[in-house]
């Protein structure tokens, strides 16, 4: 056993070993074009900002999404993460590529790696707007989505073979830059018609999945993220809309409008797919509150607004130098420089470490009024307490240990010890509550102090559970000491007080047939006889009432058809209809039975109704309603003994009983309503 579970370390330690490799290959496949780029367009002899935009915009999508794709291969391989690294990796060699060329032959006569500049970029764009919202889900994709990522995938390889195959600059502006070229005019026109159809494609297909990612959205509100996600795709997919409809106008609009619209989108996009991941907890995916994380979209928006000053400024003001726009353009940076970071700082706090004090208390404090009974208040209050603080294990233990409540994952094994906070009412301990932080992450001083204020909430309703499941038990012990009462007094009726009425009767029966019939005592004892064979019977009765014997052996219902068939010789119709009633515990069914018999006893006694009828339905709650056609309750009519006795009967069990008019309007009506089981306060717990 022990190699067992050391070679399953060794074996979970190199599969985290290889994400990390594979995280950290893709920043430097990503962000080192990206920085080389950079660096060329600062310090070589390259045209004005204005001209390099889409280069700009390949070095951001190398930056942002390098970062976003390394943060989930760090914790997970899934195909998103390849996806966007895909998307980094592209928008890197993309930007380098043109920074190169004037050293390796110029534009006239560009070498065949030149031919990154146009394509390296297109698989990763095509698939992130066409296949990534399709797969943020941790369902299984429906038909419908499976035919939205094929249709992505034929994108992506037809603009492939167009651009791998299109002479473009051929003919008459210089030789292709592609080595795979075919030179033939058909050729070439052709090419030109299936990028812009590729193009518009694209535009529809981004369209289709962003109106699909809003439609989950709508149908699932408790799904984080997928709003913004719905924004970034249809952002990124209204930038292809200009490519097709201005793609020969020239001037600003393609050297400026079309790579900045693709800039703002491509800042959003990313900070959407973490949103998601990190929001619902994709993939078992978590991070702790990383300056890192903030630091990138950080840097990633300052770039986007100081190009897009430059850009605005150079577009506003033709004759302008471009040193100058450069001058204003980091002014207008520096001054949004520290509200933008107090604003993504909150955003990922929120994200990451879920709400602060003050909302995680109304919605624990929600519980206490919605829920209907305290075990489902602490359990509501649990669950709360994990989706608040993005918890993974919420667990709440009694005095003595033993768990009362669970929300989320199994608490994680001994080699992450969960967080311990007492639960303290009034001085005195009630309980504990243990919570685990996802895989990766901490909580932070401030997440401690919002759940320490939290705690004491938490621990009212653990003692209000406690308090709750104490008083049940002294109830039942209460019932199970009268239920032995009841036993112990039939018996005595039944071997003693009943054979002892019997036994004078007949010594009575023995003198008055000694007696003659001129005897003057000889009326008196016939009389005392007949009052003494009445009072035999109602013995009989009470004790046959108390602890019935067909009870315990055909059950309540069996036992209230028996009941009912005593009242045939008054006139009175009783019936007794099962309507699905789950098996009754003895303890519940001794309850129902002793107030069924009680409410029947009074229709006979008062109500002059000529029919009568009671009905048992219910699983988890039995219900049963003892309905006459009498002449009902008066207004004034106060309660009497046998109607408090049925009160308290229906307590003991857990119980309510009430009276009200019939349904037809005239006799009575009696509703019980009893609880099956009797739920314990560890509600949740694994047996």
């Amino acid at each position: 056993m022990r190699g067992r579970g050391s070679a399953a370390r060794r074996a979970a330690g190199g599969g985290s070993g290889g994400r990390r490799g594979a995280a950290l290959a893709v920043l430097v496949l990503s962000w080192g074009p990206a920085f080389t780029a950079t660096a060329l367009m600062a310090f070589a002899d390259v045209p004005r900002y204005s001209e390099q935009l889409y280069s700009v915009a390949d070095v951001m999508d190398a930056l942002v999404y390098g970062l976003t794709a390394a943060v989930i291969l760090k914790r997970r391989s899934h195909p998103v993460a390849w996806l966007v690294a895909l998307h980094a990796v592209g928008g890197g060699v993309a930007a380098l590529t043109p920074q190169l060329v004037p050293a390796f032959g110029g534009q006239h006569s560009p070498p065949p790696w030149a031919v990154l500049h146009g394509t390296a970029w297109i698989p990763g764009t095509f698939a992130l707007v066409l296949i990534v919202p399709y797969l943020l889900s941790a369902r299984r994709l429906s038909r419908p989505a499976k035919a939205a990522v094929a249709a992505g995938v034929a994108a992506i390889a037809v603009a492939l073979v167009v651009r791998l195959t299109t002479p473009w600059p051929w003919p008459g502006q210089g030789e292709p830059y592609s080595p795979l070229a075919i030179r033939d005019e058909t050729w070439f026109r052709l090419c030109e018609a299936l990028q812009l159809g590729v193009l518009g494609a694209v535009a529809v297909l981004g369209s289709l999945a962003a109106a699909h990612t809003g439609y989950r959205r709508l149908r699932d509100p408790s799904a984080r993220g997928l709003g913004w996600l719905s924004v970034g795709c249809a952002l990124v997919s209204l930038t292809f809309v200009p490519l097709v409809i201005w793609r020969d106008s020239g001037g600003r609009m393609t050297e400026v409008v079309i790579p900045l619209t693709h800039l703002a989108s491509q800042a959003f996009f990313p900070a959407a797919v973490m949103v998601v991941v990190l929001g619902q907890q994709l993939w078992d995916i978590g991070l702790t509150v990383s300056r890192t994380l903030v630091g990138a979209l950080l840097t990633g928006l300052l770039i986007a607004t100081h190009f897009g000053a430059v850009a605005v400024l150079g577009l506003a003001l033709p004759g302008s130098d471009d040193v100058l726009n450069g001058v204003l353009a980091t002014a207008a940076v520096a001054a949004c420089f520290q509200p933008l970071r107090v604003w993504l700082q909150r955003r990922v706090d929120r994200l990451v470490h879920g709400e602060a004090a003050a909302p995680a208390l109304s919605r624990v404090k929600g519980h206490l009024s919605s829920a209907a009974t305290p075990e489902e208040v602490l359990t509501g209050m649990a669950q709360s307490v994990a989706a608040s603080f993005n918890l993974s294990s919420v667990q709440v233990l009694g005095t003595d240990g033993q768990q009362l409540t669970h929300a989320g994952a199994p608490l994680p094994g001994a080699g992450t010890a969960p967080i311990r906070l007492p639960l303290v009412v009034g001085q005195r301990t009630a309980g504990d509550l243990l919570v685990a932080c996802r895989p990766g992450e901490r909580l932070d001083r401030r997440a401690r102090a919002s759940l320490g204020e939290v705690a004491p909430v938490v621990a009212s309703a653990v003692q209000l559970a406690t308090v709750t499941r104490e008083l049940r038990e002294s109830r039942g012990r209460l019932a199970a000491a009268r239920d032995d009462e009841r036993r112990a007094l039939r018996r005595e009726l039944h071997d003693h007080l009943g054979p002892a009425l019997a036994g004078i009767g007949l010594g009575l029966a023995a003198v008055e047939l000694r007696s003659t019939e001129a005897d003057p005592l000889r009326p008196l004892l016939a009389r005392l006889r007949g009052e003494l064979d009445l009072c035999v019977e109602d013995v009989r009765v009470l004790a046959r009432g108390l602890v019935p014997p067909v009870l315990a052996e055909l059950g309540l219902v069996e036992a209230l058809r028996e009941l009912v068939m005593r009242y045939e010789a008054d006139g009175l119709a009783v019936s007794v209809r099962d309507r699905g009633a789950a098996a009754v515990p003895a303890e519940v069914a001794g309850t129902v039975y002793a107030i069924v018999a009680e409410a029947i006893r009074n229709v006979a006694r008062h109500s002059g109704a000529r029919t009568c009828v009671a009905e048992l339905d219910g699983s988890d709650v039995l219900t049963v309603v003892v309905e006459d056609d009498g002449v009902g309750i008066a207004p004034d009519c106060r309660p009497g003994v046998g109607t408090q006795s049925m009160r308290e009967r229906a307590q003991e069990a857990g119980g309510t009983v009430s009276w009200h008019p019939g349904a037809s309007g005239q006799g009575t009506r009696l509703v019980l309503r009893v609880p099956l089981r009797r739920e314990e306060v560890a509600v949740g717990h694994e047996r």
